[in-house]
């Protein structure tokens, strides 16, 4: 089976229900168990995986594709890629490689299978973590893609910290007030990502090329309206 829409329960289309208390389901699409605390009210679930399933398949493609130089631009490029959905887990791949592929176009060498290892890491991260967990995605994705660019791994103290200390940016720029909107939370944090490289790493990332407008408010229900930055 495969998904029908991009926003908002991705069976039906209808809009989700965000609880405190989770629920053994099955998955609309695949048919895996799982828990969670996000449902559908027509008793629809679509587990991670299945979520950016679509998405995932295109970003190598898109990765291969991009013209910006700054993160900023190479992360509203990523944005245009088919069928992402408003919100959901594969943004934090996109924020991570768009400081990956930023990187890279200043020079910073990358092995053959970076791309496909930073969406993997990144995906680990689960849908609902800003919420339920206090970690924003986009804010994690700085140290995925911190952790690729130095190499980092549990047992490497300059680099494991590194890392830490971008997801720590990251979260903070995440963390700005207002409700969920992962286009906008990708925004921050990338943009505090060159920032972070820029300082710890001496990569030196030009400033995005044109002011960003969000092209998604009538998708966002919880959208700030004249409060978000790039609007």
């Amino acid at each position: 089976m495969t998904s029908s829409h991009s926003q908002h329960c991705m069976a039906c289309g209808s809009a989700l229900l965000y609880s405190d208390t989770p629920i053994i389901t099955t998955c609309h699409l695949c048919g895996g168990s799982g828990c969670s605390l996000i449902r559908c009210p027509q008793g629809h679930y679509v587990c991670d995986s299945c979520h950016g399933q679509s998405v995932l398949a295109l970003l190598p493609l898109a990765a291969e594709r991009v013209r910006g130089e700054a993160p900023e631009d190479i992360l509203e490029e990523l944005f245009g890629v088919p069928k992402l959905p408003m919100h959901g887990p594969e943004h934090h791949s996109v924020a991570a490689l768009a400081l990956l592929l930023a990187a890279r176009r200043q020079g910073r060498p990358l092995n053959a299978v970076a791309v496909a290892e930073t969406i993997r890491r990144a995906m680990i991260i689960p849908g609902g973590a800003c919420g339920y967990l206090g970690s924003c995605g986009a804010g994690i994705a700085l140290g995925v893609a911190v952790s690729m660019l130095t190499g980092a791994t549990p047992l490497k103290g300059g680099e494991r910290a590194l890392a830490n200390r971008a997801s720590a940016a990251g979260l903070v720029a995440a963390g700005d007030g207002g409700a969920r909107c992962c286009k906008r939370a990708l925004r921050n944090a990338v943009r505090a990502g060159r920032e972070f490289l820029q300082q710890e790493l001496g990569i030196e990332l030009p400033a995005p090329a044109a002011e960003i407008h969000c092209r998604d408010k009538a998708r966002n229900r919880e959208c700030l309206g004249s409060g978000c930055p790039y609007l």
